[in-house]
């Protein structure tokens, strides 16, 4: 399944974000909640739009921004919704209570509500110089999680090469945000970076790996606001993708 996040077309409003996704030929979509975007947050109206485009929600995102209490209403809403996946990024480094509670309870709720809580690899920040900005900062602690979401524009800057980071990870990922990253600008158009995505989509195939490729893109690489450019980036990335990940 080929998908993509909300967060891609940052600018349009839900029901064109849903419109364009259905018009570039794509198998589902992403939705990213924002803080003050009610429409994000609304399970009625959100389940009307994926009727009404035909256009299955695969996961909800979750702000940047969250805690225990702001992460059990979205996986109350996910829950309404009907959706299987709830992807969390990691809590800033010093943010202990958040981490305490993605260790010792997030576990017992996946379990509980039958549906993945998934984190995703954080980006390569630095505070200070010296701390990382994010916690499970290093791949083999996040790790101890049992799904993850593997961006591949957050894996760059490490010491590992992404494929390795990727065989580390791989048995844990149940969820891909496909991009590439150029220079300082991340989140860019697949053909676009130097992220080596050509060798790891064949690997992606060779592993026989069947959950869901998510295209994420900052909306300026897209074109946001050009709707025929926005499709024809979309229908170049199904075919830069069609060409490496090659399934039976």
């Amino acid at each position: 399944m080929l998908a993509i996040t909300t967060d891609s077309l940052a600018g349009y409003s839900l029901d064109r974000t849903f419109e364009i996704a259905k018009a570039a030929g794509l198998d589902g979509i992403e939705v990213v909640i924002r803080h003050g975007e009610f429409d994000t947050q609304n399970p009625e109206y959100l389940k009307k739009l994926s009727e009404r485009y035909k256009l299955p929600i695969i996961a909800l995102s979750a702000p940047i921004e969250m805690d225990a209490t702001k992460a059990g209403k979205v996986i109350a809403l996910a829950e309404k919704i009907g959706v299987s996946l709830v992807t969390l990024t990691p809590p800033d480094i010093f943010d202990f209570n958040y981490k305490k509670w993605l260790r010792d309870e997030a576990p017992g709720l996946r379990r509980k509500k039958k549906l993945k809580i998934a984190l995703v690899n954080p980006p390569v920040k630095m505070m200070f110089g010296i701390f990382p900005k994010y916690a499970f900062n290093d791949v083999y602690d996040l790790r101890e999680f049992e799904d993850i979401v593997f961006d591949t524009s957050n894996a760059i800057g490490r010491t590992e090469p992404l494929l390795e980071i990727y065989s580390i990870l791989k048995t844990k990922i149940a969820h891909i945000h496909l991009s590439n990253t150029k220079h300082e600008q991340d989140h860019t158009l697949l053909n676009n970076g130097n992220v080596p995505l050509e060798s790891f989509l064949a690997r992606l195939a060779r592993d026989k790996y069947r959950d869901a490729l998510v295209l994420k893109f900052n909306p300026k690489s897209l074109k946001v606001g050009e709707d025929s450019k926005v499709i024809q980036h979309i229908e170049d990335s199904k075919k830069f993708i069609g060409k490496y990940f090659k399934t039976d």
